[in-house]
Parts: C-alpha cells; structure tokens; sequence
C-alpha cells in the first residue's frame, strides 16, 4: 500500500507586495511562474487540474486533496499531459471560476515560501509555507505586511476563493 502524502501548510493574507521589493530582499533568487487552476466536480476530495507556466515552457498537474486538520491534508498530485488536461475540463465544475495567479517561490532564512498574487486583487496576496511538522516555528518575511493568519480560514482557501474571485 502507498504510503500518503501530507501536506501542512500555513497562509497568511498580506498586503500584496511588487516583483521590485521581492527581488531585492531575496538577492533575486525568486522564481516566477503563471498559474491557472481549475477545480473539478469532486468526489469525495477536492480535485483540481492545473497549468504552470516558467520560463517558456508549460507543465499540467491533476491534483486530489483530502482535509485532515486545518494545517494538514493528504495530498497526491501528478504530472499529466496537455491533451489529459484538455480531457479534464470537460469535467470542470460550473459552479467555480478558474483561478489565475503569478507565484513567486523564494527562500527567506532557510525556509522556502510562495507568494500566490491573484489577478482578481491588486492590494492584497497570500504567503503560503509548507512545514514538516505542525509545530514548526515559522519566521516570516520582514519584508511583507502581514493582514492576518488565514491557516484556518476556508474563505481563503484556493476552493474558496474560486467562488469569491476576492480576497
């Protein structure tokens, strides 16, 4: 039997923060990429497919996640092709809009972050870190303007906001 996958995860809503102050605080070792998500009809998890774009070339995900706590979800995603993708959206739920976003991924005191910035929102973003514990300490960017924690918060979550298209 496969072991699963974990995911453990906090987010943070933030005031969002331009590619030129990113650059700069990180040395410019920050990688960008385009991303759009769309969430599937689910089943008894959360299926989503995703495009991502970098440095001219593309890669699609097929990706399902089951809750477990508020950090922690069983995750499994793998690469699939273009044409699997096309398949895919045919089963594309109506009831959610696609989600675009740039990503910068960056590394800050030895921790590695993503900052997901929304093309529905101009002022704010999320800062996601992914952790190998739950309690692992988290020292956050000086940088970025922290509005709040949303770890906990399903209005922000990614599902969530494919309903809202607001932060």
């Amino acid at each position: 039997m496969k072991k699963p996958n974990f995911e453990i995860e906090r987010k943070f809503l933030i005031n969002n923060v331009d590619a030129l102050t990113l650059h700069k605080y990180t040395d410019g070792n920050i990688e960008e990429s385009q991303i759009e998500q769309i969430y599937l009809i689910a089943n008894e998890c959360e299926r989503r497919i995703r495009k991502k774009a970098k440095n001219g070339k593309t890669v699609y995900f097929y990706t399902e996640k089951l809750p477990i706590t508020g950090l922690k979800r069983i995750e499994n995603e793998r690469q699939i092709t273009e044409d699997e993708y096309l398949s895919f959206l045919s089963e594309a739920d109506p009831a959610l809009s696609p989600i675009r976003k740039t990503r910068y991924a960056f590394i800050y005191k030895g921790q590695f972050f993503e900052l997901d910035v929304y093309e529905f929102s101009s002022t704010k973003a999320i800062l996601e870190i992914e952790l190998q514990s739950e309690s692992a300490p988290v020292e956050l960017p000086e940088f970025i303007q922290v509005i709040k924690e949303v770890t906990y918060d399903k209005a922000y979550k990614n599902h969530s906001l494919a309903k809202t298209q607001s932060l």
